[in-house]
């Protein structure tokens, strides 16, 4: 199972746009993460939580900071081609939650998160104890 069922516009800013227009972004969009691109290519990530605790939290200005000073750079991208299992092995080993999802010219299509991992495991979970909880009789299968 690839990651091309992540893809989806994505919501992104430069790192010369204001932390205030970044939350705007973040709330229009409902998302919780901005990738930061160059040349429509990832070059940083901003969290809601990064504007919270970098920014608010150390007292600077949201109408007059750019996101430069805040955003993580270079962040671990992952291909549409890649199966789960990638994402979930560099969010383990990074201690991340988001991975924007590049193509092939390296150009972000979207972001798989922690969350979006979760759900889609809970959902084949459910569907395994489904089966097990209608499975048929040992009889009826030999």
């Amino acid at each position: 199972m690839t990651l091309a069922r992540f893809t989806r516009p994505v919501a992104v800013v430069t790192e010369q746009d204001t932390v205030a227009h970044a939350a705007r972004v973040m709330r229009d969009r409902r998302v919780g993460c901005l990738i930061v691109t160059r040349d429509g290519r990832p070059s940083g990530l901003v969290t809601d939580r990064d504007l919270v605790v970098r920014v608010v939290a150390e007292g600077h200005d949201p109408a007059t900071a750019t996101l430069k000073a805040f955003l993580t750079y270079d962040p671990i991208t992952v291909s549409v081609h890649d199966g789960i299992e990638t994402a979930v092995e560099h969010m383990r080993r990074h201690g991340i939650r988001r991975l924007p999802i590049v193509d092939d010219e390296g150009h972000a299509i979207g972001v798989v998160t922690a969350d979006d991992l979760l759900v889609l495991l809970g959902g084949e979970i459910a569907a395994v104890c489904e089966g097990i909880e209608n499975r048929a009789d040992a009889e009826d299968s030999r």
